[in-house]
This record gives C-alpha cells, structure tokens and sequence, in this order.
C-alpha cells in the first residue's frame, strides 16, 4: 500500500512542513509489506494518467487499460495546467502555480511558485518527478521537499532511463549532461558532441541514442562517449523531431518539412528505414510507446496513430476543448493526448486505437443488492409481496387485492457544474526564438482562450515590445544588435485581461562574410590562402573548402592545398567560414570563389649564342636554348634534340624547378638547311617544341 502525501510549498527555497504521524508496528509493518487493505476513506490509486480540468478546478485519474475515469481531486490552478505524478503524490502545474495532492488521500495542499513562467517538460521517472524549463535551464525535482537544480544553461528535450538518470543535451555547448537518481545538482557532461553537430536525444529500450540530425545519423551514448555513427538514411536537416522513445526498437523521426514520418534502425546492421508519408501541415514531435507512434497535425486539428511498420491504425479529431493539446507518454506507457481545458483525453490503446473520454466526475458506486433477474421468456420479474394480517403476522396470498410492484425511486437530476466566467488566458505554449542577422523571429502556438477569444499578443523583450492581433502566431523582430542575447516574452489578452507569459530567448547573429581568397598553381598544386573574414557575431567552427573534381575539406587554418591538378584543365575553388551562433545554431557563411586555368605543359626552342665543341664546327655550331613550363615540379626528364634528317641528334637531361619549369642551353647543333626541334617523354606522352630551320 502507498500513502499520498502532500508536497511542500518550497519551489524556490524550502518552507517548513510539520507532519504528525501515529504508527502502530503492526500497521508499519503492513506497509512495508503490503499486507493489509487499505485503511478506511483511503483510495488506492493504480499507475495511469492524471489530466487536470480547468473548467471544473479539479484532477482527475484515467486508468489506460480501461480509458475510464476512476477518481478526481479538487485542485486550484491555472487553465492549460498539466499534471505530473510521483509515486504518491501528484503535482498540478500552470504558469504561476504548482500546487501538490495526495494520490492516496485525494486533498490538496499549498501552492508553490515555479521559477519561471514557461512551459516545462514533465519527466515521471524513479527518483522524481522532474520538471525541466529548457529555456530558463532551471530543473524542478519534485518532492517533499522539492529540490531545484540548475541545468548550467539551456538545453534540449530531456530523457529520462529506467533507473532515473535524467539525460539533458546542452546543445549550444555541444555536451550531454546527466542528473543521476537523488543528485541535487549536474555534475557530470561525459559526453562531447562532435563540432558543430545537432540533435536530439532519444532511448531504445533503456539504452540511449543520440540521433545527430546534421549529419543524418544515429549514434550510441556509450560511457567514454559515441559510439559508431549509424546511417539513418534519411539525410541531414535541422528540423528533424525525434520522439524520446522507441517504437518496437526502431527511432521515430519526423521531417515536418515534407510531412514524412521515418521510423530508423539504430542497430549496427540497420534494417532498411520505413517512411510514411503524412497529410501536408503543420507537425509536433512524434510521442512512442511500446509498437505505437502518434503524430498531430495542428493545422488541420487531427491525430495520426501508426504501428511499427508504418501502418496507420487511427485517425482522430484532436479534443474540443479550445486551446493547445497537450500529448504525453504516460508512466504506464499509453499515450494520452490532453484538451486544452482538460474537458477531454484521447486515451491511446497499445493497439493504436484512439477513445475520446470526457473528463466527468465518476459515477459513484453504491452498495446495492443486484436486482432479480428474469428467466429466459419471462417479463419482469418482481419482489414478493409482503402479506401480513392485522396483527402483524404474515397472512396468505389471497389473490385478491394484490399491490402492483413497487416503483423504483427517480434517479437525481444530473448536477450541472455552475458555468465558469472568462478569465485571463494562459501561458502561450511553444515560444520560440531564432536569431539571423540583426533580427529575431519569435514564434508561439495558441494561448488558451479561457472562456474568451484571444484578442491580441504582447511581445516585449529589452528595448521594446510588439502587439499582434490575436490570429498571430510569428513576428519577426528587427534592428537589433548582432552578438547580444535578448529575451521576448509573449503574453496572451482577452477582455478579462492579460495571462501570464512564456519566454524564449536567441542571440542575433550575422553570417560570416567572405574571405579574401587567393589561388595558385604551384607545378600542378593548387594553393589556396585566405584572410580570417568578419565572423558576424558567431564563433568560428571551421572553414569549408571545396575544388572541383576533389572532396571538401574541413579546415580551422586560413590555407589548404589540392594536388594533382590536370595540365590544360580548369579549377573553381572556394572557401566559406561556418560559425556557431551565441544560441548554438550552426550557420554558413558567404562564399568566396577562384577559378584558375592549368596550362598544359610546352617547350620553346631558338637559337642561342654561338659555340664550338668536338662535334659542333664553326661558323654554323650555336647553342639551342629550351624552354619548358607546366611540368611536374622537381623532376628530372630527359630531352631529346631532334632533326629532319637524325630522329635523336643528341639526348640530355634536366630537372625542374618548384613551379614546373625549367631552361637548358647545353644542346647544340651546325648542320644548315636541317630543321630541328626538342622532344620530353612524360606519364601522359611526348611533349614535342616548335620547329626552327638552322641557318
């Protein structure tokens, strides 16, 4: 047996709490054990989900393996607010609360304030419950009493492996982080990503995967850091969602940008990745669990459930409710996708098959007999009538003034809860900020109405502030500084006032300028030198360089060299700084271009001075200057003189330089009317000079 308890106000610094307890040993003794029934006006609770009606201000329990509702607790809170359960407690979260109950005994306790007005990621684990506020990097573990925990700045999409390690990626800083099982602060970053590279975290069983979406791969989180990179086979993009869990052993990854859904194999062998094309709009992350995978179209209002070969198995209308559904894995592993207002609960079967249930107090059970059942053939079948004489004896069933059977009692009219007037909306979900050069887009998901349509948006940050109408769910911020963090807090109004808000921040930063580049053929290498450009903002990654016909090179330095460049052919070489934004993005810069011509090798002759030599007779006996270019560099090659009537007058050898040229003048000649010329034999061929006729 489990006792709820209460939780403690102490969010942001732990208040005192005094609990008197009574405990006999042999009432300790069967709750150790689990021996004993619970007491008397004590429920006991079995793991599902909890979902939290704002209309009503109340939580209710839904059991998955019955999609029925079988307990509630009245909690004051914020509309949109989610629930989160512990092993005995369950906690109501909203945008200026979070308010505890007890599981067991159903009563609420004392509010606390949450340190920041965001919507956090709820993670129900052993050790916790967690909640994770990504922008603000601030942890909350939930408890008596809670304990918060910094983060060490923003990150990504928590998971959370069986034995409650919480893993946190920090992406801007390239770490993995881990919060183990009862620590009270990040202690440990033991896995570096790779420079440059994104991602999400996800987990296969209860091992966990890195899935690195700028290259397109998925990577094992082993103990000394990744492991052996995996094709996805999907290809790179920075939009890619990754659900937190598996789908029967395989990775769910949506690409909203061609509403494709990928279910990958992170195995060594992968098997082939199943796609599945989606109806076009706008996606969520994918959410799995055991063999099935939801996914929601939030432009068209409707959720998909697939298995784990990619076949559909439900499609449902999201709830009525107004405001943003909310989809979650439950701690008994159905899916479970929440209204807005929490009036209903799309209970996902592990089937794929989807039930809507209202969100409705449960009906009481009384302790009655069961009524009489008729026989086969028979009408109703009613109660004996009681006959007794005057004096109280029982009579004899004359016949005769027999009573009809006794009418049932009318049942209650139904209770209709009182109507709720409007109120202020809620935190706007999903804000999000991207910087570019010199302006921020700011992004959020619908507010919720509370009872009254949504008329406006205030975006304020450092400087200034922006009203939108209420349809508005982008605006892009301009005329801001490159290299400064802002951060834009977005509120939601309606006639009965203006809600809390939820913040988002980003650094505007520019993309590198070009480089100065300079190009040139060094006896069939090309060099390539270049200045470090204007950064924009951003810290330098690496530069990429690429030529044509040769594979790109990645380089921190400011040159880079590609041997083996063709005589006669041409060469585009270009080099471009790829930067790391304050806020992590990975960002190209601009490109700077050269495009060089490699001549193909030649040999000039002429006549040089005159001379005599034992074989060389005067007055006709001169020197033959040779000429050569665009040789290999510092190579030895043998020059054969040549003439019309002596295919090899005489053969010599020289060696070229560093650029591939060379001048010799050591051949001579003396036979008048003859016409000569200079031959070299290279890899590719004979390389044959002018002709000159010797006077």
């Amino acid at each position: 047996m489990k006792k709820g308890t209460r939780g403690s106000t102490a969010w942001r610094a732990r208040l005192p709490v005094v609990t008197i307890v009574v405990v006999s040993v042999a009432v300790l003794t069967t709750a150790v054990t689990g021996a004993a029934k619970p007491p008397p006006g004590i429920q006991e609770i079995p793991g599902g989900h909890w979902v939290y009606n704002s209309l009503l201000q109340a939580a209710f329990h839904i059991d998955g393996g019955t999609a029925g509702i079988d307990a509630q607790v009245a909690v004051p809170g914020d509309p949109g607010s989610q629930v989160v359960q512990g092993d005995t407690s369950g906690y109501v979260v909203g945008g200026t609360r979070i308010t505890p109950f007890g599981k067991s005994d159903l009563t609420a306790g004392p509010p606390g304030v949450p340190p920041s007005g965001e919507v956090p990621v709820a993670v129900e684990t052993a050790g916790g419950p967690y909640l994770v506020y990504r922008q603000a990097g601030r942890i909350i573990r939930l408890g008596d009493p809670p304990a918060p925990i910094s983060a060490g700045g923003p990150v990504g999409d928590p998971v959370a492996t069986a034995e409650g390690t919480l893993w946190l990626p920090r992406i801007a800083s390239g770490l993995l982080c881990r919060l183990d099982r009862g620590a009270d602060n990040v202690s440990s970053c033991p896995v570096a990503l790779p420079g440059g590279h994104f991602g999400a975290l996800t987990l296969v069983g209860d091992k966990l995967y890195f899935v690195d979406t700028s290259d397109g791969v998925v990577r094992a989180v082993e103990s000394a850091g990744l492991g052996v990179p995996v094709p996805m086979g999907l290809g790179a993009g920075a939009d890619l969602r990754t659900a937190a869990n598996d789908v029967a052993g395989r990775v769910a990854v949506l690409d909203p940008a061609r509403s494709l859904l990928h279910l990958v194999d992170p195995a060594p062998a992968p098997r082939r990745p199943i796609t599945v094309p989606l109806p076009p709009g706008q996606y969520d992350a994918p959410v799995a669990a055991g063999s099935v995978v939801v996914v929601v179209n939030r432009t068209s209002g409707r959720l998909f459930t697939y298995d784990a070969d990619g076949r559909q198995t439900d499609d449902k209308p999201l709830p009525p409710d107004g405001g943003t559904a909310r989809v979650v894995r439950g701690e008994d592993s159905h899916i479970y996708v929440d209204g807005g207002q929490g009036a209903h609960v799309l209970v996902v079967a592990k089937d794929g098959k989807v039930t809507d249930v209202p969100v409705v107090p449960p009906a009481e059970k009384k302790d009655q007999p069961a009524a009489a059942q008729p026989a086969p053939g028979q009408g109703p079948v009613a109660p004996p009538a009681d006959r007794r004489g005057e004096d109280g004896r029982p009579g004899q069933d004359t016949g005769t003034d027999r009573p009809g059977p006794a009418k049932p009692n009318p049942p209650p009219p139904p209770v209709t809860p009182p109507a709720v007037p409007a109120s202020p909306p809620g935190a706007p979900p999903g804000v999000s900020a991207t910087g570019e050069a010199g302006a921020v887009t700011v992004a959020w998901s619908a507010a919720p109405a509370n009872r009254a349509e949504v008329t406006s948006y205030r975006i304020s940050w450092a400087g200034g502030s922006r009203t939108v109408d209420g349809g508005t769910r982008r605006i892009r911020i301009t005329g801001l500084a490159n290299g400064t963090r802002y951060t834009f807090t977005v509120v939601a109004i309606n006639k009965a006032g203006t809600g809390p808000g939820a913040s988002a921040s980003a650094t505007p930063a520019a993309a590198a300028a070009a480089p100065a580049l300079t190009v040139s053929n060094r006896g069939g290498t090309a060099a390539l030198s270049w200045t470090r450009p204007d950064l924009g903002g951003g810290e330098l990654v690496h530069y990429l360089v690429t030529g044509t016909g040769f594979a790109q090179q990645t380089v921190t330095g400011t040159s880079a060299s590609y041997p083996g460049l063709t005589a006669g052919n041409s060469y585009t070489f270009t080099v471009r700084a790829v930067t790391r934004t304050p806020d992590g993005q990975t960002r190209q810069g601009q490109t700077a271009s050269r495009t060089i011509t490699v001549p193909a090798p030649t040999i000039t002759i002429s006549r040089g001075r005159d001379t005599s030599s034992e074989n060389c007779h005067e007055p006709d006996c001169a020197e033959v200057n040779v000429t050569m270019k665009g040789f290999a560099p510092n190579t030895r090659y043998a020059i054969r003189l040549s003439s019309s009537s002596n295919t090899n007058v005489r053969t010599e050898s020289t060696t070229t330089g560093a650029d591939g040229s060379a001048t010799y003048n050591e051949l001579n000649y003396d036979v008048p009317g003859q016409t000569i010329w200079v031959s070299v034999e290279t890899p590719d061929g004979r390389i044959t000079s002018n002709r000159i006729r010797w006077t």
